[in-house]
């Protein structure tokens, strides 16, 4: 078992993942016998698919490990191109590159896309081969040993001849940095910062600097002062419900705590950047550098066409590592599709970007794009320990997001710039996000819909084990019809225990954030330090929503420690809910500047609202690790009327007329449910 007092044990966790418990839980999802699809978007047309099964009339060959490899040779199996970007420069519509095993220190810079979804330009990975992308470099030669103490020294002072522990300093040369850029001379700080409240928010993870170093594969622990790599231990994690106290003279701060602990970093491995960015000072857990692969980020992107707007591109089988790009807004992807359309992302795994992992809309590398962001394919990747986010889109149209694994995202600690989410789309159109998997996200929600989104899908995914200061699952200022439906939304915590967060929804499972005609149906919502739904309005923003009709219908509550839903409006709909261990008065309804908790009978009574839902005496839980869903007392809940012609569940199963709440049709068949929904579909 990896969970420990009803909350994840990290470090079983990371020794479950690398013995292949992952694949292993896959596999059964995968292997059911054919589901149900129901692929129609809110206003009930089918979600368009343009996806061809693809022929190609040249193949090209790269293999750097090869003794014949030469980049002005000729690119086939004899004399293999040397480096990916070579490939990238020749290739023409209909025609592929094909990878061998080995790490690549580049930045792929793809001259042209295809012409269409018979004639792509496609670069994959070789059959069983570990292709992995890497925007950063390895030191060797060149450290110089140095003791550092913990005690604070003027300059100038001579050094303690006792104590201290022992350091390794590097030099930066300007030739470590291909593409003149150092992300070791600039802050994380992001480019466009108007939302950020540089007043009360602790400006450290913002001016934190882009690089980051790896020994062995592991993340060093960054520290903000020299004197750190000597102190015997991280700072704390503070206390929110506190005040930040000033000491020694300085201003009063609440600084953050470790933040590579959780994602495979140790106390002892640490870094310090010299403030002119030229050099970096590494305290290592044990040996010298001879002993280790040192590796530092070198680049901003792995993957980045030569212009914006190049379309119909498939990138199959890749692992992107290592990016020192700063954190949006404007968003530069690790990858970044900088403005182009019809895109395929299958196969992939995005891994240790600074900021964004991937960016696939309107972004810093867009300008003159005539369709960012439109149709692209985003399946079975996987998205990990990316600062800021994962998946970010602005502006898209058409897209599919599905079968992805989305995890350990935001460890940055910057969610008060409030970019930070798993996912995060502005004015989003048509898009279906269905069978994801998005969890252990840190200091951001797991999947964002910010401003002005329209027939957008959000079904059959999982979203557990958040830490946030807003929900897990979050529409912003949005007034068109969009559908959140059956999902499964578990293990929401404050980020900052005893504070409101975002405008008082920390710690909640939804948040609608001064949105209206969200349909949320047969969803499980539970284990919420605050509320299952959280409604707020924004008189303060033009054009913001009303937080009214929308309907909350056949959904299962559990254990929300303040409230199921809280509403705003008598002009919204709720029936057909299960709850499950909730507090005596469970339901808020905010009129004017009073909150009222009622119980599920003066709820009724007042409002009119839940006249068919139920209390239930049920126990429900769920491993965001082995995606085990457990239950009891399934089989006493009532049948309801399907929503809005809701016609398969979470796992794909075909559901009648009616169905009990929840995200699984027959939920009472089994006390326990592998519920991984991923599923391979690519052509």
């Amino acid at each position: 078992m990896i969970i420990d007092n009803g909350r994840i044990n990290r470090r079983r966790l990371m020794g479950y993942a690398a013995a292949g418990g992952m694949a292993a839980l896959s596999c059964g999802a995968w292997g059911k016998a054919k589901a149900a699809q129901d692929s129609r978007l809110p206003d009930g047309t089918e979600f368009a698919l343009w996806e061809q099964p693809l022929n190609f009339s040249k193949t090209y060959y790269v293999d750097n490990t090869s003794a014949t490899a030469d980049d002005n040779g000729p690119g086939d199996q004899a004399r293999p191109f040397r480096t990916i970007n070579q490939a990238a420069q020749v290739l023409q519509p209909g025609e592929r590159v094909i990878i061998a095993a080995g790490d690549y220190r580049e930045c792929v810079r793809p001259a042209r896309g295809g012409d269409g979804p018979s004639r792509m330009i496609s670069y994959e990975a070789a059959p069983g081969a570990r292709v992995c992308i890497k925007g950063s470099e390895i030191l060797t030669e060149g450290w110089r040993q140095e003791t550092v103490h913990v005690g604070f020294r003027p300059p100038g002072s001579p050094a303690p001849t006792e104590g201290g522990v022992t350091t390794w300093r590097y030099q930066l040369d300007g030739a470590l940095f291909p593409d003149a850029y150092n992300p070791f001379a600039l802050p994380s700080l992001m480019g466009s910062w108007a939302w950020l409240n540089t007043a009360t928010v602790d400006m450290g993870p913002y001016l934190r600097r882009r690089g980051l170093v790896f020994v062995d594969g592991k993340p060093l622990e960054p520290v903000e002062q020299l004197r750190e790599l000597a102190a015997p231990a991280l700072p704390s994690v503070p206390d929110f419900t506190k005040p930040a106290v000033p000491q020694n003279g300085l201003p009063a701060r609440r600084r953050g705590g470790p933040i590579m602990q959780e994602i495979g970093g140790v106390p002892d491995a640490r870094f310090w950047v010299d403030p002119s960015g030229t050099a970096i000072q590494v305290r290592l857990a044990s040996g010298t550098p001879a002993d280790h692969a040192i590796e530092v980020t070198t680049r901003q992107h792995a993957f980045l066409p030569m212009q914006s707007g190049l379309g119909f591109i498939r990138v199959k089988g890749l692992t992107f590592q290592h990016a020192g790009n700063a954190y949006p807004f404007p968003q530069y992807g690790m990858v970044s599709l900088a403005g182009g359309d019809h895109w395929i992302l299958e196969g992939n795994t995005l891994e240790w970007a600074n900021g964004l992992g991937l960016a696939i809309g309107f972004d810093g590398n867009s300008a003159g794009a005539l369709k960012p962001g439109v149709s692209h394919v985003i399946r079975g990747n996987i998205f990990r320990y990316c600062g800021i986010g994962g998946i970010g889109g602005m502006g898209t149209t058409d897209v599919l997001i599905e079968d992805n694994l989305i995890e350990w995202c935001g460890w940055a600690d910057a969610e008060r710039g409030w970019e930070a989410s798993g996912v995060k789309f502005h004015r989003a159109r048509n898009m279906m996000f269905r069978r994801n998997i998005v969890r252990h996200m840190r200091h951001g929600n797991a999947a964002w819909w910010d401003v002005d989104n329209t027939n957008c899908r959000i079904t059959g995914n999982i979203f557990a084990d958040v830490q946030t200061v807003s929900a897990a699952v979050h529409m912003e200022m949005t007034r068109e019809r969009n559908q959140i439906d059956n999902n499964i939304i578990w293990d929401v915590r404050n980020a900052e225990p005893g504070t409101a967060g975002q405008r008082g929804c920390a710690g909640s499972g939804l948040f609608i954030n001064a949105s209206e005609q969200l349909i949320v149906a047969q969803n499980l919502i539970g284990r919420c330090d605050n509320s299952g739904v959280f409604a707020i309005l924004r008189p303060d923003r033009a054009g913001s929503g009303q937080a009214r009709d929308n309907t909350i219908a056949n959904n299962i509550f559990a254990k929300c420690v303040t409230s199921a839903i809280v509403f705003l409006d008598r002009k919204n709909a709720a029936d057909g809910n299960v709850y499950i261990d909730m507090p005596a008065r469970f339901q808020g309804f905010l009129e004017g500047d009073t909150k009222t908790y009622l119980d599920l009978a003066s709820w009724r009574t007042a409002y009119g609202w839940d006249r068919t839902s139920v209390e239930a005496a049920m126990q429900v839980a769920f491993d965001p690790v082995t995606l085990r869903l457990t239950l009891s007392g399934a089989k006493a809940l009532p049948k309801v009327a399907l929503v809005h012609g809701i016609q398969s569940d979470l796992l794909g199963a075909p559901t009648g007329a009616l169905r009990i709440a929840g995200p699984l049709a027959n939920l009472s068949a089994r006390d326990a449910w592998m519920v991984d929904p991923r599923r391979r579909t690519s052509l």
